[in-house]
């Protein structure tokens, strides 16, 4: 066969792999792009690193005729034992953020490259180390968290697509100009020794020997599971929508409101948040034995699809830094509507505060978020976890749960205190959407 020809299947295994092995990763990512998220973005990397192959490409030289087999099984199987640990072990940790991180993007590039390694050989491999650093070195979370701090909308996705698709060739264009400048200083000296070294890589039989390890390890990652996703839980609200908040249920009283004119910036233009604080006008032993009014808060986040609260979930919203959460039990709120019930210890504001959330599709195309929050404290001026944009906060949660891990964020024993309250106000509340009161 043609060395050609072999190379070119030998990256048509990879390319059928590589889809096959996170085929539900590459769903996920054209529906959360039609939903909105703008995952789309995720999918500049491979853009640049193919750019940047090319020109590497172009430039090459002779390399030496240097091949050790061995040292290729052992770095490609420690780079496929990477790709195989972010999916099964590092993802699972990270669900809720799921989307904003696509670390299933980021083991599929690993696997990628730990495929080269075995098909292709170390060397001519490493000798594209440009490519692959715009590949695996930028993972799919920086290149949303990029986007977002430029203010999230579709412009800020596009400058930060060609910012990463331009990364590749402009390192490749330093090396070759830092090189011009050595080569112009040594002169000739070399005599030419390497422009008669010869090309070398895997030779075909060595390379078609790891096509069953590659497609075993292929099949393992498409079996781990990927995260639920919001629409997965999106239940059919009333199809009215009157104002950015929800209509306050009998037995309550709004006290005030808030609206927070940052939510346009973080979730679109025509998002809206705003939060109820109400009262109850009736006291009950259940709720509060020294028979005080217990006060909630009602936040509600209106944005215009899905995929916008599958980028920025519930958390982002918080300052949840120095904060341990439940792990969510799920709670039936009547009328197809299903909700999620947790609890949070924030031990560094010595706060504990409970809250359910459920969403649903309104008018218009509209999809809301709706959040119950209550606090231990029932005195009537309790302070109340305050609603914020929370990059930094995300970023110290993000950090603690990858080097502390999952017990250094969640609450293992909760106690679970307005577990009943919430769900009486959680159902009286969506029934109040339906008959006005």
């Amino acid at each position: 066969m043609n060395a050609g020809y072999d190379h070119a299947a030998r990256w048509a295994l990879l390319t059928a792999l590589l889809a096959a092995g996170f085929h539900e990763t590459w769903l996920r990512v054209v529906r959360e792009q039609a939903a909105g998220a703008g995952s789309g973005v995720l999918l500049a990397p491979i853009l640049g690193a193919a750019l940047t192959a090319v020109a590497l490409h172009l430039r090459r030289r002779p390399e030496l005729p240097i091949h050790d087999r061995q040292s290729d099984k052992i770095a490609g199987t420690i780079v496929l034992a990477i790709a195989l640990m972010v999916q099964w072990l590092v993802l699972p940790r990270y669900t809720g953020s799921y989307v904003l991180l696509h670390l299933d993007v980021l083991a599929a590039w690993v696997f990628l490259l730990g495929g080269c390694v075995f098909l292709f050989g170390l060397r001519r491999t490493g000798a594209f180390w440009p490519a692959w650093i715009v590949l695996v070195v930028v993972p799919p979370g920086a290149v949303r968290l990029a986007s977002y701090a430029l203010g999230g909308s579709g412009t800020a996705q596009i400058v930060v697509a060609l910012l990463v698709v331009l990364t590749g060739p402009v390192v490749v264009a330093a090396p070759a100009l830092l090189g011009r400048v050595r080569h112009r200083d040594r002169g000739s000296s070399d005599g030419g020794g390497h422009a008669r070294a010869r090309r070398t890589v895997v030779y075909r039989r060595e390379a078609w020997r790891s096509a069953p390890l590659l497609v075993v390890v292929a099949l393992v990652l498409a079996l781990a599971p990927l995260p639920p996703g919001v629409s997965e839980r999106l239940a059919t609200g009333p199809p009215t929508l009157d104002g950015p908040g929800q209509v306050i249920p009998e037995g309550w009283q709004e006290l005030e409101t808030v609206d927070y004119p940052w939510a346009g910036r973080m979730f679109g233009p025509s998002a809206t948040l705003q939060r109820q604080m109400i009262r109850a006008t009736r006291v009950r032993a259940d709720w509060d034995q020294l028979l005080r009014p217990r006060v909630a808060a009602v936040q509600s986040l209106t944005v215009a699809g899905t995929g916008v609260l599958e980028l920025f979930p519930l958390e982002m919203t918080f300052d949840l830094s120095a904060a341990r959460v439940s792990p969510p039990r799920t709670v039936d709120l009547g009328r197809g509507v299903t909700a999620r019930y947790r609890t949070v210890i924030d031990d560094e504001n010595l706060l504990t505060w409970s809250l359910l959330t459920f969403a649903w599709s309104r008018d218009r195309g509209r999809v809301q978020r709706v959040t119950l929050i209550t606090v231990d404290n029932h005195e009537f001026d309790a302070v109340f976890p305050p609603t914020v944009p929370g990059t930094r906060s995300t970023f110290t949660r993000l950090a603690n749960l990858l080097l502390r891990g999952s017990a250094a964020v969640t609450d293992t024993n909760p106690q679970d205190k307005d577990l009943d309250m919430l769900i009486e106000l959680g159902t009286e509340l969506v029934r109040a959407q339906w008959t006005g009161q």
